[in-house]
């Protein structure tokens, strides 16, 4: 099991948090949970080779050889399985604003839900679909993507300054920032910023703030950090362990000492250490 990471060019690189490419030469461990969790990041997934299921609170979603899937911002976590062959995936995370940009489809109208390209951009999804099929190498794919979304980024033109200054000012606060506050910075109402946040992003400031927490002590646990270790710091992020837990078991399905004491989760560790 193997992730490369690639970096973007430098036009998507506002843009996309992360590009790389998953190859297995066995499909998913079958000994490894293979969790994707939100990060409030949504996604491009191109699997250019097997197919793919991803089982969310139990429904079971189907990802077939050569399709691209755009998934929107979650606050499910998914467990990823792929027959025992040689199996390859390229993803495109956006940052939480970024696919607004380039698609135009309101983004709370796909949170928490997946659909081919071909269904809701239906000649850019089935002309990029029908040239990867055709090209062999998979660094000539990832160059093919990355230049037809340079030229819907070109087209578009649907850059907001406002938005970009939201989203990043909570993720680097953690999501620790009341929403009061992001009012006073900005000058822009609740209300307001509300309604930005559903367009582009797909989720309030509110609920995109709490995976930020919770990206916080996932990403630690992805190093490494045991619970015991992550318990000293968490008030300083929730009112108290009840509610940690509450918001932690929403994203994951498990506890945190069950996920950090029981889940294998090689497969979520790689892609969260980008």
């Amino acid at each position: 099991m193997k992730f490369s990471f690639v970096q973007p060019r430098l036009e998507l690189r506002p843009y996309i948090e992360s590009l790389w490419v998953f190859e297995s030469a066995y499909g998913m461990p079958a000994a490894d949970m293979s969790m994707c969790v939100p990060n409030g990041c949504p996604r491009l997934i191109i699997p250019y080779e097997n197919s793919f299921i991803a089982v969310v609170d139990d429904r079971v979603q189907v990802g077939q050889e050569g399709a691209l899937y755009f998934y929107g911002l979650r606050d499910k976590s998914a467990v990823i399985r792929a027959s025992c062959r040689q199996t390859g995936f390229i993803g495109i995370e956006f940052r939480p604003f970024g696919a607004y940009p380039f698609f135009g489809i309101p983004m709370n109208e796909m949170a928490n839900q997946v659909q081919e390209l071909d269904e809701i951009f239906a000649h850019w999804g089935r002309e990029v679909r029908e040239t990867l099929g055709n090209l062999e190498k998979v660094e000539q794919k990832v160059d093919f993507v990355q230049e037809r979304l340079v030229g819907l980024l070109r087209k578009n033109q649907r850059y907001n300054a406002l938005i970009e200054f939201c989203v990043t000012t909570l993720k680097l606060a953690d999501g620790r920032m009341p929403i009061r506050e992001l009012e006073q910075r900005t000058g822009y109402t609740r209300r307001y910023l509300h309604l930005l946040f559903k367009q582009h992003v797909g989720f309030s400031p509110k609920a995109l703030a709490s995976i930020f927490r919770f990206q916080k002590f996932y990403r630690q646990w992805a190093q490494g950090v045991s619970f015991n270790e992550l318990k000293e710091e968490m008030y300083k992020y929730f009112y108290d362990q009840a509610h940690f837990t509450k918001e932690f078991k929403k994203f994951t399905g498990n506890s945190p000492q069950q996920f950090t004491d029981k889940i294998s989760n090689q497969f979520g560790r790689s892609l969260s250490l980008k």
